[in-house]
């Protein structure tokens, strides 16, 4: 493998020549050799967005200039197009507070962006901290991603297929509403119910937790960009903040808003953990729901054998 030289305030290391990120990354990919979980996609997506919308906003506030602007910007757009995939080797452990993948995005982002500007036939340095990371700490980004892909996820994601699973069971409740059969509680029978009344209770399940779910996500839309290291704003233009969060809301095409509190928004995970609990709320529906459908179709000869359902492997 052939390598070059990069170099920080620690010295020389050496870093695999085919790939964009710089000393800092590689120090901590050396450092953390643990485990295979990586950071995921998803939070690299949300990042190339964020430094996007940064680079954006410090453009129009005159604080990074155009061209420099410009060239990381069109960087993010190539992380977006999967045009840099390879570039992000970092594991989910690290030190700090998501520092050393905020710089793997930004060491990323800079040299990418310094090609482009090579290519367009302008010597500029772009450097990850001066420009990419410019008005910004690992100390906000960091957060402002959790919220951000915990939005973009759900939205995009856990919403359409909990849809697509409501229709279906909404669709067998009008299917098997004259369908009357025994109900039970703690497997000894109780009073009738129709099949269709037993599937509307988990349409129901499904529904509401979406609902409870649109609210929680409501929460992450606070973001702490513009807090910078510890919630003061120090080093951020006046007016960043909000900027910031209208543009990342036109990129996305959902809304956010910056954090009323930045000292807050550094400090607390309460937002992420409250919409954990409506997820782990989710998942015990889903698996009350499994459970019920695996005993009403228990069998064939000896369970209770109510319903049938596909069969898709032996046994």
């Amino acid at each position: 493998m052939e390598y070059r030289i990069e170099r920080d305030s620690m010295g020389e290391i050496k870093v695999p020549a085919d790939k964009l990120w710089g000393a800092q990354t590689q120090r901590s990919f050396e450092n953390f050799k643990i485990g295979t979980e990586k950071i995921p996609a998803e939070m690299v997506t949300v990042f190339a967005y964020l430094k996007k919308a940064a680079a954006l906003t410090n453009k129009e506030l005159g604080v990074v200039d155009g061209d420099r602007a410009d060239a990381i910007v069109q960087a993010c757009d190539d992380i977006l197009a999967g045009k840099l995939d390879g570039n992000f080797p970092l594991a989910v452990w690290m030190t700090g507070s998501g520092t050393q993948f905020n710089m793997n995005v930004n060491e990323v982002v800079a040299n990418r962006a310094k090609q482009i500007l090579q290519s367009q036939g302008k010597d500029l340095n772009v450097h990850p901290n001066d420009h990419v990371n410019h008005s910004q700490s690992s100390n906000d980004t960091f957060p402002t991603g959790l919220h951000m892909v915990g939005v973009l996820l759900i939205e995009e994601k856990l919403f359409p297929a909990m849809e697509a699973l409501y229709q279906a069971l909404w669709a067998k409740q009008e299917a098997f509403k004259d369908i009357v059969k025994i109900g039970r509680t703690h497997l000894q029978d109780a009073t009738p119910l129709t099949l269709g009344q037993e599937f509307s209770g988990w349409a129901r399940m499904i529904q509401r937790d979406r609902d409870m779910l649109a609210q929680g996500i409501d929460f992450l839309r606070d973001l702490a960009m513009g807090g910078t290291a510890v919630g003061t704003g120090i080093n951020c233009p006046k007016g960043y903040d909000v900027r910031f969060a209208e543009i990342v809301s036109q990129l996305t095409g959902t809304t956010f808003h910056t954090a009323p509190n930045k000292f807050q928004a550094l400090t607390s995970k309460d937002e992420l953990v409250v919409v954990h609990g409506m997820l782990k709320a989710l998942a015990c529906d889903l698996m009350k729901i499994a459970n019920d459908i695996r005993w009403l179709s228990s069998g064939p000869r000896c369970g209770i054998g109510e319903i049938c359902i596909p069969e898709n492997e032996p046994g």
